[in-house]
């Protein structure tokens, strides 16, 4: 039989929302599963993937998706709740009461020339490209961008970090708007990591 193309487009759409209605419940039904049986649950939020959770989290990413029974190639949509392994000690911060709002500006303002040319100070020659790459991808060198959670020219989760970068001298979070100690700071997070997965690199 003859089918109109108005006929095959209806058919294409009624596919399209039977699968999307198919993820829906297979979405929903892991992760009221996991949610149910997890001491610690996690909830995704945005850019979140399997290295940048276990970054944040303090954990390895192996431990990470043994505990969810997943691989690397899971997908991970936000509002979706993870499960982090058994001794976690990391607790998610509220972004009402806990999100970092009204940070005081640096008292030494950068343009984005002048914030991507403190990146090829601090960082390598091998690596100053994929820095600045990365950091107009995270903030546009905007130098004082930030988030309820990530701060400056690296987006630097202060959440996550705050526990050991107070051994480089920076114990508020209003310091990560500064370009020069941003970048040190990032420098320092791909050396403790071993590369860019902090970044999802």
């Amino acid at each position: 039989m003859y089918s109109t193309p108005n006929t095959v487009m209806s058919r294409f759409r009624l596919l399209l929302v039977s699968f999307s209605l198919l993820l829906g419940v297979v979405s929903s039904t892991s992760a009221s599963s996991v949610s149910a049986a997890c001491a610690r649950p996690y909830k995704a939020v945005k850019n979140d993937s399997w290295s940048r959770i276990a970054d944040k989290t303090g954990v390895s990413v192996q431990a990470l998706l043994k505990q969810n029974n997943a691989t690397t190639k899971s997908m991970i949509l936000i509002g979706d709740t993870l499960c982090l392994p058994k001794g976690t000690t990391w607790n998610q911060p509220s972004t009402s009461s806990s999100g970092l709002r009204n940070l005081p500006a640096p008292s030494v303002r950068y343009s984005t020339r002048q914030a991507a040319a403190v990146i090829r100070e601090v960082f390598p020659d091998h690596l100053e490209d994929k820095a600045i790459s990365l950091a107009k991808r995270e903030s546009k060198l905007t130098a004082t961008s930030y988030t309820w959670c990530c701060v400056g020219l690296f987006q630097i989760n202060w959440w996550a970090h705050k526990p050991w970068l107070k051994t480089i001298g920076v114990t508020k979070a209003s310091q990560l708007l500064d370009a020069r100690v941003n970048a040190r700071a990032a420098y320092t997070i791909y050396k403790r990591s071993g590369g860019w997965s902090p970044w999802d690199l």
